[in-house]
């Protein structure tokens, strides 16, 4: 595959990834959490989180879509709240956060 192309999946993922972390970020504010750091803390950490994923599934070319972590962020995100799934994001939210109310 062409480095454009590489590059062009991997800007598409971090763009994804991101929205997604503001996204569970402003449905948790909603719900009555406040962030105790900077947005981009935890853009940063969920960020990490898929970088270390991708580096653990040792494939080449070693880029982001191969992040196994991946599928729990962006196909199958559950509403903030929801028990029953996995939810990276907002865990790693929850990190950050404390309640309001």
């Amino acid at each position: 595959m062409p480095c454009d192309d590489l590059e062009s999946i991997e800007l598409q993922v971090i763009e994804d990834v991101l929205d997604t972390v503001e996204t569970r970020i402003r449905e948790m504010e909603r719900c009555g959490w406040r962030l105790t750091v900077p947005r981009s803390r935890v853009y940063a950490a969920v960020l990490l989180a898929v970088v270390v994923s991708a580096r653990e599934a040792h494939r080449v070319p070693a880029t982001l879509d191969h992040a196994a972590i991946l599928d729990e962020i962006l196909d199958g995100a559950e509403p903030f709240g929801d028990p029953r799934a996995r939810q990276p994001i907002e865990d790693t939210i929850r990190g950050y956060a404390t309640p309001v109310n």
